[in-house]
């Protein structure tokens, strides 16, 4: 009888194990895809994500093809870009894909998955015009960041997402003090945003000027 437990058993504690197999083979090439020069290399990127998505049980490792794949769908959403890749579903993509990964890691923000997904949500709301959610996202994760010793970040996937700028926790908060402000003067473009630009870089208090001035 104890062969047969046995049997039974050990399918079941092999599985997590294979999946992480197969992640680590696959996720190098695939963040070589998708950090490419070539856009039909970066855009065929999504085929690989879901596929080894499929095969995932490791909430960190699904995060991270969440991301990725969010990263990739937005740039089929830019109307700047070329038309034969736009996807009027794009935007609705990305928001989805970062509100599930928030949603799986709000109750863990030392781990990267919570920022990265705050850190590309911002856009789509815009689109949306959904300024105060923009607002929410980016305030939350200034709080997080703040009551934190210390995140841990996947560097090689961090990189490929965001660049390694934003790998330092201080740049983060740039980001998102200035992604609050400019939240708030796209709601008001009178609206005092001083506790947030305040010391803030002269790139950044740029990028939040402009949007004042443009709601004028």
């Amino acid at each position: 009888m104890m062969k047969k437990i046995l049997l039974i058993v050990l399918p079941v504690v092999m599985l997590p194990v294979l999946a992480s197999e197969v992640y680590d083979s696959e996720i190098g090439s695939i963040l070589q895809d998708v950090s490419s020069t070539n856009r039909m290399v970066r855009l065929n990127a999504t085929n690989r994500i879901d596929t080894l998505m499929t095969s995932l049980s490791n909430r960190e490792e699904i995060a991270t093809c969440k991301l990725l794949m969010a990263k990739l769908r937005a740039e089929c959403a830019d109307i700047t870009g070329d038309e034969s890749i736009y996807d009027f579903h794009a935007y609705n993509d990305v928001t989805n894909l970062c509100w599930s990964v928030l949603h799986d890691f709000d109750s863990d923000r030392t781990t990267w998955p919570f920022y990265g997904a705050s850190l590309l949500l911002p856009l789509p709301l815009s689109m949306d015009k959904k300024y105060g959610d923009m607002f929410s996202v980016a305030t939350n994760a200034l709080f997080a960041i703040d009551a934190q010793d210390g995140i841990l970040i996947e560097t090689n996937v961090w990189s490929v997402l965001f660049g390694p700028e934003l790998l330092q926790t201080s740049n983060m908060r740039v980001t998102f003090r200035t992604i609050a402000a400019s939240s708030l003067l796209l709601s008001d473009s009178m609206a005092d945003v001083s506790s947030y630009t305040n010391g803030l870089p002269a790139s950044a208090l740029s990028v939040v000027n402009a949007i004042r001035s443009e709601g004028r």
